[in-house]
């Protein structure tokens, strides 16, 4: 199977990993099932590989997500604990985000550092990020392009290694409904299914197994679904009040910002939260015939041309008819 990833980056990842001996794997905060499942991947390729590795990410795992990890080897980062293995480590490697600003103090930390990175993604990049950057946004997950890693460096395809790299895509191309959705994406899932994994259980986990708080949470949001522009734009919003009234955390939000273009007529959606610090994160989504990520550039964000995600200053009220207002500009001169 052809893939993205040239022969000469696999090769230079195989001399990395043979060279050196202690590894980090991190990926972006609230982490989802595709920075998850790459992460638990790769880490079994360096066990095959006998090398020393840790996770570290800068949130824990989500609820749904903790089949993947039934050891708890994953490891919420702490400067004062972790200091000392980040300095003795020799390659960090960054799964799934190809942004500074969303590894935090982690990523603050590694840049203060000797240690050499370096990058696996689907993200678009404006430049370049790592010491050694594998980005491609044709693919649909950061997972696809672990399996075509994992494939070029002969790793033993374990049950452990398919069901991760099952749920990156899964979870990536939403249960493969969106437009990142790619025949490599299909054709690689086909051989993780005759590998023998068990797509319901992994649904099920993943899917089925939410919380009170979040029902409750998604009750309050999409009963709060606001249209705009003769009804081709939704947008919501989570506010501090709600989280609380609701028992909810940020971990429970993931995915809300997808319920809304299952609305007819929806082309865009939009979701805004108002974090804790007082400033607002907003999601947005698009159908497929409207590029949203330039909107979101417009908010210190960026991401995939039809999903995309940007961090701004508050206060909430004054944010949505800001983003609102520019979103004029997605439907002008299209026809309804």
């Amino acid at each position: 199977m052809s893939g993205l990833i040239q022969p000469d980056q696999i090769a230079r990842i195989d001399r990395i990993i043979d060279k050196y001996a202690n590894f980090i794997i991190t990926t972006h905060v609230n982490p989802d099932g595709d920075g998850l499942g790459s992460e638990v991947a790769f880490a079994e390729l360096l066990r095959q590989r006998k090398k020393t590795f840790s996770i570290i990410n800068n949130n824990p795992v989500p609820e749904n997500y903790r089949f993947l990890d039934p050891n708890q080897q994953m490891e919420v980062f702490n400067k004062d604990r972790h200091i000392e293995l980040l300095t003795s480590a020799d390659v960090l490697f960054i799964l799934d985000i190809s942004d500074w600003g969303r590894l935090r103090e982690l990523g603050e930390l590694v840049r203060e550092l000797s240690l050499k990175t370096v990058c696996i993604d689907h993200h678009p990049v404006q430049e370049p990020f790592a010491d050694v950057d594998i980005i491609y946004p044709e693919a649909s997950s950061t997972g696809e392009l672990i399996y075509e890693l994992l494939k070029g460096l002969n790793a033993r395809f374990t049950q452990r290694i398919c069901e991760a790299i099952y749920t990156a895509i899964l979870t990536d191309t939403g249960s493969f409904r969106f437009t990142n959705t790619n025949p490599a994406a299909h054709r690689i899932v086909a051989e993780l299914l005759e590998a023998g994994i068990n797509p319901q259980k992994i649904y099920s986990n993943v899917y089925e197994n939410q919380s009170l708080a979040r029902v409750k949470l998604m009750a309050r949001v999409l009963g709060g679904i606001q249209l705009e522009y003769d009804g081709r734009l939704a947008w919501m919003k989570i506010t501090q009040q709600m989280l609380k009234e609701t028992g909810a955390t940020l971990k429970d939000t993931e995915g809300l910002a997808d319920f809304p273009r299952s609305i007819a007529g929806v082309e865009v959606a939009l979701l805004f939260m108002e974090l804790e610090d007082g400033k607002v994160k907003i999601s947005f989504r698009s159908k497929g015939n409207v590029v949203i990520n330039g909107l979101a550039k417009e908010f210190n964000g960026g991401g995939h041309a039809f999903a995309a995600g940007a961090s701004t200053d508050g206060p909430l009220d004054t944010v949505i008819p800001n983003v609102l207002q520019r979103a004029a500009a997605l439907f002008e001169n299209r026809p309804a």
